[in-house]
């Protein structure tokens, strides 16, 4: 992946190299003397990456999300589990002296592993994107925090030319450098963050620790009903499947027991632990309900505020284009459009944000509706 945040657009915009931002005053020997000394830092960090971005390996969202798939302990285990339940049903099946408990804790035993697999593939397609959305926007701020040290040292500048004609304080010049040394710590924090989501990344998918995301791509919306999602939920659920089969099992006891040789206590502890056990599965089945809708709200919000932040990054956009024409007609200066630049990077970084949490949160709802709604992973 050929990325750098020197090569952002928002840094080569005929804006910034404007005859505005270069005249004379602002490139006087003692101005440019002490600018020199406070934005060495600056230069720095927005050229170190240069040489490390030719290395970096980029990655899909598909493919993370399969590589996660494929390289996650967790699916690997729920499969080796599901392979050796499957193996010990058909050994009891084939058993003659298999008893109706034996047979029935191995066909169960068996279809809990299957619906514990697809519980795994589902929590580690969240992970993974948990984990890709993370970085993506972590670079999308660096873009931003870059812009936004360009802009402060802009007005570093300009509050210097003031300065020197006593248009501005010492003060209003201690302010301008503060803002340009606090947006350069951001920046500098943007970059580690990338470096920290990265390797969190590379840790699900193996892929190498500087990976880098190409881009979230487009975020499905959400079609399907609460209604529709809590249709069969209770056989999709490892924890409901696990109280359904204790409720059968502790059913079969009772039955085994219903007889006039078998003690009558016996048959009284099996009733009290199939009542328990149907307490416990009236419980789970509630709680899978709740935790439905609660993940079929915040996806349904989610999706919604990703069509405002979309609205706003246009509105962004428009503003953004006529500051253009205003610029060229003389009506703003150079440094007023790049406001404006930096504006519609920050809207865009929203945008970014939103996507990232509607995409997060339908994969939540995917965990708890056992059906994946992600538009990805292949599941």
């Amino acid at each position: 992946m050929n990325r750098t945040v020197l090569t952002h657009p928002a840094l080569t915009h005929p804006a910034l190299t404007h005859p505005a931002l270069t005249h004379p005053a602002l490139t006087h020997p003692a101005l440019s003397r002490t600018l020199n000394r406070r934005t060495a830092l600056t230069l720095a960090l927005g050229l170190l990456p240069l040489a490390t971005a030719q290395a970096a390996t980029s990655t899909t969202l598909s493919a993370a999300t399969q590589a996660a798939l494929s390289n996650g302990a967790d699916v690997r285990t729920a499969q080796a589990n599901l392979e050796k339940a499957q193996a010990s049903l058909k050994a009891t099946l084939a058993d003659p002296s298999a008893l109706a408990a034996d047979t029935l804790a191995a066909q169960q035993a068996a279809a809990l592993a299957a619906v514990q697999l697809q519980s795994a593939r589902i929590g580690g397609l969240q992970n993974a994107l948990s984990a890709y959305t993370a970085l993506y926007t972590a670079q999308q701020n660096v873009d931003l925090q870059t812009l936004q040290v360009q802009s402060d040292t802009k007005n570093l500048q300009v509050v210097q030319v003031k300065l020197n004609v006593k248009n501005a304080t010492a003060l209003d010049l201690k302010n301008a450098q503060s803002s340009l040394d606090a947006s350069t710590q951001n920046l500098a924090d943007a970059k580690a963050q990338v470096n920290i989501a990265a390797q969190k990344l590379a840790a699900l998918t193996g892929l190498s620790s500087d990976v880098r995301a190409t881009g979230l791509g487009s975020i499905p919306a959400l079609k399907v009903s609460q209604a529709s999602l809590a249709n069969g939920l209770t056989s999709r659920l490892p924890n409901v499947v696990q109280a359904q089969q204790a409720v059968a099992a502790a059913q079969l006891n009772v039955t085994l027991y219903s007889n006039d040789f078998t003690p009558a206590q016996t048959l009284s502890s099996a009733k009290v632990t199939l009542a328990n056990a149907q307490r416990s599965l009236d419980s789970a089945n509630k709680n899978a309900a709740t935790a439905l809708s609660s993940a079929y709200q915040s996806a349904a919000n989610a999706q919604q505020l990703l069509g405002v932040a979309l609205q706003k990054e246009g509105n962004a956009q428009t503003n953004f284009k006529q500051d253009q024409t205003r610029l060229k007609t003389g009506v703003i200066s150079a440094v007023d459009l790049l406001k404006s630049q930096l504006a519609l990077a920050q809207a865009q970084q929203n945008r970014v944000a939103a996507q990232a949490s509607a995409l997060n949160t339908l994969a939540a709802l995917s965990v708890a509706s056992g059906n994946n709604l992600t538009g990805v992973g292949g599941l």
